[in-house]
């Protein structure tokens, strides 16, 4: 998956590729795309905002029509305990759809695996060195018979991780920065994918 753009010609090679976007705004995805709805907490932390929780659940209930394949469940960067104890709080106040608990710095196996009945699957956030975590939360998921997203994919290495430890799906903005970087990133995909199936 690739950030919410608008772009025509982004957009019909989305559709080529049978690839879909991550949607923070009001998602408006093409006939059968694949899509995602995040929770907008990471880009409002970046930005020094405090996360609008009313604007968030608005947005989750007028995106349940249009089929997601999952949401991320709001989270506290770096919140540990705290996040998770918020994302639970979270799901009586949502629609039903496919929602991933996001796991992140401070948080342990311990904490998580209890939870995972709650939720469809596990989202990677996290700063890059929590992302070297991958295998352990894929595992955790997978056993469960859930599933796992890797989340921001911003470097041929971490598409390496993300494919080795068997993830689901990936998302990236950086196919979003120019055409050169949209033409990159598809080649580092199917290259690793190709050396995933020619090594299996």
């Amino acid at each position: 998956m690739v950030g919410s753009t608008r772009s025509r010609r982004a957009i019909a090679r989305l559709r080529e590729l049978g690839w879909g976007r991550v949607f923070c705004e009001k998602p408006t995805p093409y006939p059968g795309e694949p899509w995602a709805l995040d929770n907008g907490a990471f880009a409002a932390w970046k930005n020094g905002k405090p996360f609008d929780a009313d604007r968030f659940a608005a947005r989750a209930w007028n995106a349940a029509g249009l089929a997601p394949v999952f949401g991320v469940l709001p989270d506290i960067v770096g919140g540990g305990v705290e996040s998770l104890a918020l994302s639970l709080a979270w799901l009586p106040r949502l629609p039903p759809i496919a929602w991933y608990l996001a796991v992140q710095d401070g948080m342990t196996t311990a904490m998580v695996e209890p939870l995972l009945d709650h939720v469809a699957g596990l989202f990677l956030g996290g700063t890059t060195e929590f992302k070297g975590t991958a295998p352990i939360w894929a595992h955790m998921a997978h056993t469960a018979g859930k599933r796992f997203h890797y989340a921001r994919v911003s470097t041929e290495i971490h598409i390496r991780r993300a494919i080795d430890c068997g993830a689901d799906s990936i998302d990236s903005t950086q196919p979003l920065w120019s055409k050169r970087h949209w033409i990159k990133f598809e080649r580092d995909v199917f290259d690793n994918l190709t050396q995933e199936v020619l090594f299996r």
